[in-house]
C-alpha cells in the first residue's frame, strides 16, 4: 500500500511525538527502588520516607536513629494485613462497622480543617489592636529573685555569717550547708512575687538591694540567711513578648466562631428537626424511660 504524502507526514508527526514523550518520560529514582518485598506488595524506598515524614516530629527523631527497626515493624504491619485480607476479615460485619464509622470521622476532621482551620487567619492588625485595647492583661506585678541558705540551728547560721562576711561564696555555701531543696543550685528559689513565699522571707527581701545578703531571718523552716539577686518593678509586658499569647488567643476564639458558623449554616442547609416527645423519655442519667435499661 502506498502512503499518500499526507499520510507521510501524518505518520512522521505521530513518531517525532512518540520519541519526545518517550524523552520526557519520567526518570526513575531512589525513590522507586523497593527496599522490601512482602508476598505480592512492594515496599519502596519512597513509600518508607513518607512514612517517616507522616510521623510526629519526636517519633521522627527516634525512627532517624534506628530506620531497621521501623523497617520490621513496617514489615510485620504488612505481614499482618496481608493475612487479614485473605482471611476475608474486610467483610466482617464488626470491621465493616468500625471502618466505616473511623472513614466518618476522617472525612469531618477534613471537613473541619477544610472550613474551620484553613480559614483562621490573624493579622497584624489585629494583634496590635488587642493589645492596645487590653494593656491591663499585660501588666506584670513586681517580681523578686533570691538565694538562701536554709539550716536548722541559729548558731550554725551565725557561723555561715561569719563565713560570708570574710569573703565565702554565698552559692558554694548554699551547696555546702543549706538543707533546703535548692542546696543543689546554689541555694536559688527563682523569681516570686508577693505573697508566694512566706511572709518574714518576702519581708527580708523587700528590704534588701540587688547583690545584698540579709541577717538571720527565722521562719516556719528554720534560720535563713538571704541573698537578693535580682529584683523587676511593676510594668507591662512589651508587645513582642504578648504577641504569641494574644496570637493564640484569638486564632482560639475565630476557630470558635467559625465553627459554630459552620454548624449554623449546616443546620440551615440540611433541616434538623428534634423529636420533643421522644427526648421527654429520656431521663437525666441519660437512660431511655421503659427501656428496662439497668
Amino acid at each position: 500500500m502506498i502512503l499518500t504524502m499526507k499520510n507521510k507526514i501524518g505518520l512522521v508527526i505521530i513518531m517525532a511525538i512518540f520519541v519526545i514523550t518517550a524523552g520526557c518520560a519520567r526518570k526513575t529514582s531512589d525513590d522507586d527502588k523497593v527496599l522490601a518485598q512482602v508476598s505480592n506488595r512492594s515496599i519502596t524506598l519512597g513509600d518508607f520516607k513518607k512514612r517517616i515524614a507522616r510521623l510526629p516530629a519526636y517519633y521522627q527523631n527516634v525512627v532517624e536513629k534506628n530506620k531497621k527497626r521501623y523497617l520490621d515493624e513496617v514489615i510485620m504491619e504488612a505481614l499482618m494485613y496481608e493475612e487479614a485480607i485473605r482471611k476475608g476479615l474486610e467483610k466482617d460485619k464488626e470491621v465493616k462497622e468500625v471502618v466505616s464509622e473511623a472513614r466518618k470521622k476522617i472525612l469531618i476532621a477534613k471537613l473541619v480543617k477544610n472550613e474551620v482551620e484553613d480559614n483562621v487567619k490573624v493579622t497584624e492588625d489585629e494583634l496590635k489592636s488587642f493589645y492596645e485595647s487590653h494593656k491591663d492583661e499585660f501588666r506584670s506585678p513586681p517580681m523578686w529573685r533570691a538565694s538562701h541558705i536554709l539550716v536548722s540551728d541559729e548558731q550554725e547560721a551565725k557561723e555561715i555569717l561569719a563565713e560570708l562576711a570574710k569573703g565565702a561564696n554565698f552559692e558554694s555555701l548554699a551547696k555546702a550547708r543549706s538543707m533546703d531543696a535548692t542546696a543543689s543550685r546554689g541555694g536559688d528559689v527563682g523569681y516570686f512575687k508577693a505573697g508566694q513565699l512566706v511572709p518574714e522571707f518576702e519581708k527580708a527581701c523587700l528590704d534588701l538591694g540587688v547583690g545584698q545578703t540579709s541577717g538571720i531571718v527565722h521562719t516556719q523552716f528554720g534560720y535563713h540567711i538571704i541573698k537578693l539577686t535580682d529584683r523587676n518593678e511593676e510594668g507591662i509586658e512589651s508587645y513582642e513578648k504578648a504577641k504569641r499569647k494574644i496570637e493564640s488567643e484569638l486564632k482560639k476564639k475565630k476557630r470558635s466562631e467559625l465553627f459554630d458558623k459552620l454548624v449554623a449554616d449546616l443546620k440551615e442547609k440540611y433541616g434538623v428537626e428534634i423529636k420533643k416527645d421522644v427526648l421527654k423519655t429520656i431521663d437525666s442519667g441519660g437512660q431511655v424511660k421503659g427501656s428496662g435499661a439497668r
